[in-house]
């Protein structure tokens, strides 16, 4: 699951760039499916409080401004800007969910077999 993160992001990137609102739109559903998964994978319920948890909470309102920003006939260059720094932020907790899911799974052997 997180070996899609970066194909994900990159592809999202790329659509953006080159103002490709389809693919942006297909690449955001596929972060958006990617959140989910990751929820589902790390064994999250709605009483968690982990920090991966709120990670993965803090990730609702960019992927939500991306969605926004993509509903407009085209992204002037500032709106551009704003974008990419969205993903890298997505991009960015991903990787620290990542970590935090690594560290938990070497911690706890019944975690390492899934």
């Amino acid at each position: 699951m997180f070996n899609e993160v970066s194909i994900a992001t990159y592809r999202l990137a790329l659509c953006l760039r080159t103002q490709r609102r389809i693919g942006a739109a297909h690449a955001l559903v596929h972060l958006r499916r990617l959140v989910v998964a990751c929820q589902q994978e790390c064994g999250f319920d709605a009483t968690d409080t982990s920090e991966a948890r709120r990670l993965l909470a803090a990730m609702a309102q960019p992927l939500q401004e991306l969605d926004d920003a993509l509903a407009t006939d085209r992204l002037d260059t500032l709106a551009m800007v704003e974008a990419e720094h969205r993903l890298s932020f997505i991009r960015f907790q991903f990787w620290r969910i990542e970590r935090l899911h690594r560290t938990a799974r070497s911690a706890d052997p019944s975690l390492r077999s899934g």
